[in-house]
Formats: C-alpha cells, sequence, structure tokens
C-alpha cells in the first residue's frame, strides 16, 4: 500500500480541515500548481489543497495500491489511460503540453553552444531516468537526431555515454546542473522557472526534433470529496487556469 495515508491538511491556526483534497502532480507542474492551489483557495475559503509532486510513473503506482489521492495530473497521458482502463478514475482531460530544452551550467567546463557539443568527449550530462516520461522523451529526441543525420553517426550513443546520472526529479535535475555537478542536462522548459533561472542558460532544441510532452488530469474515482475535486479540476482547465500554467512555462492544452 502506499504511504500517503494521512496527510495532514490544516488552517493557518493550525486547525484540520474537513473539505480537503491531496492532487498528485508531475514535478514539472508544481510551480504552476502551487500558485493556482492558493488562487483556488482565496476563492473557496474554507478549503485546503494538500500537493503531492514526483515521477507521473511512480504517482499513478501510488493510486493503484490505494493512496487517497483526488486528482492526478501526469506528464503522460498513457497512464490516465492506464488508469481509466483499470476504472480507477471518473474523467479526464488534456491539461497542457510541453517541450523539452538543453540547460547548461553558467560555468561549465566543457563549451556547449548547440546539440551537436552534447557528443564530445568529457561533457558531463544528466538526464532523467528512463522510467519517467521526460527520460523517455529525451531518449526519442536523440533518436531522432540519429535518424535526420543532424550530428553525424552513433550520435545518441556518443551523447548516451556522457551520462553521468539519471534522475527522476527534474527540478533536481536543473539545480545540479547549476551547481556545477554536470555540464548540461535536457529538461522540460518550465522546469526553468524559479530560483535556478539566472543560474544557468538554455539551448533550444530544434522543432524537427524535440517532443512535445502532454499532460492530461483526471479526477481518482475513490476521491473522498469529489466536489472539491471536480471544482479544482475544472479551474485548471480553465482560461485563468491555462493562463497561470503558461505564464510558467508550459503550452496550452489547445497548443498544436
Amino acid at each position: 500500500m502506499s504511504q500517503l495515508k494521512n496527510v495532514p491538511a490544516v488552517d493557518s491556526g493550525g486547525r484540520q480541515l474537513k473539505n480537503w483534497i491531496l492532487v498528485s502532480a508531475a514535478t514539472s507542474l508544481q510551480y504552476s500548481f502551487l500558485e493556482a492551489g492558493k488562487i483556488f483557495e482565496s476563492d473557496h475559503p474554507g478549503t485546503k489543497i494538500a500537493f503531492n509532486f514526483s515521477g507521473s510513473n511512480q504517482l499513478a503506482n501510488q493510486i493503484e495500491q490505494g493512496a487517497p489521492v483526488d486528482i492526478f495530473a501526469s506528464a503522460d497521458m498513457s497512464l490516465l489511460k492506464q488508469l481509466a482502463g483499470n476504472n480507477l478514475t471518473t474523467e479526464n482531460s488534456v491539461l497542457a503540453k510541453n517541450k523539452l530544452t538543453v540547460v547548461v551550467a553558467n560555468n561549465a567546463k566543457m563549451k556547449i553552444e548547440g546539440l551537436a557539443d552534447l557528443a564530445k568527449k568529457g561533457v558531463r550530462i544528466i538526464v532523467a531516468d528512463s522510467q519517467v516520461p521526460a527520460g523517455r522523451y529525451a531518449r526519442q529526441i536523440l533518436q531522432k537526431a540519429d535518424q535526420a543525420g543532424s550530428y553525424g553517426a552513433d550520435y545518441s550513443l556518443h551523447v548516451l555515454g556522457n551520462i553521468v546520472s539519471e534522475e527522476l526529479d527534474l527540478r533536481m535535475m536543473a539545480m545540479k546542473v547549476a551547481f556545477g555537478e554536470a555540464d548540461a542536462g535536457i529538461i522540460y522548459v518550465s522546469d526553468m522557472a524559479g530560483e535556478v533561472r539566472n543560474k544557468v542558460r538554455t539551448i533550444a532544441i530544434a522543432e524537427h526534433l524535440n517532443v512535445t510532452a502532454t499532460y492530461g488530469i483526471a479526477i481518482v474515482k475513490s476521491s473522498a470529496h469529489p466536489g472539491i475535486a471536480k471544482a479544482f479540476y475544472d479551474f485548471l482547465l480553465s482560461p485563468e487556469g491555462q493562463q497561470i500554467l503558461t505564464k510558467n512555462g508550459l503550452l496550452s492544452a489547445q497548443t498544436k
């Protein structure tokens, strides 16, 4: 069983709240969801939104094991389909979209000006673990570069050979690059928000090589407060909610 059993939800005075929900969301949604949660709570006095941020696969597994989750937001739509197929959700929708980018330390020991430089011998690269969506997307980009012949033969093999760490938390990846634990990493554009923004620079990935990550959101069937869950679900999909997401580096659900 999941360890998410008695998640505390209290008001500013430390009193336990009855009207609260737990939202499990992909780490790359943290900045936008925390902002959206504050606005929603302000508009709904007495309501508390508690958050659990982690890799989408881990969050889906927690729900399958019975974690008391009300809303699930994933960086991989296939996980929502999986939960729906197991009759664990009541409804779901496309929430937003995202792109990947290369992040480079301002004080990188190696000169990195473009994607081709990731294949240089000695470049230290961090990528997401292949078990999480961002890790799969990063590897798809490398495969597409090989297929396009963009950076020479065996490009992906050279880049993969430079990997020094595979992570589950992309925000932590960005911080590790910022503090010199790696020269570069492949992260979501939305992970460039917050304190890391001024410590690194980015290299855009060409559109024909990049991958569009489609995020989904679902209401969990076992929700103890389905009314609140539905209200927050609708808020995130509303024009105001979508504006919060795009302000934090994501693309709207309608983006093609």
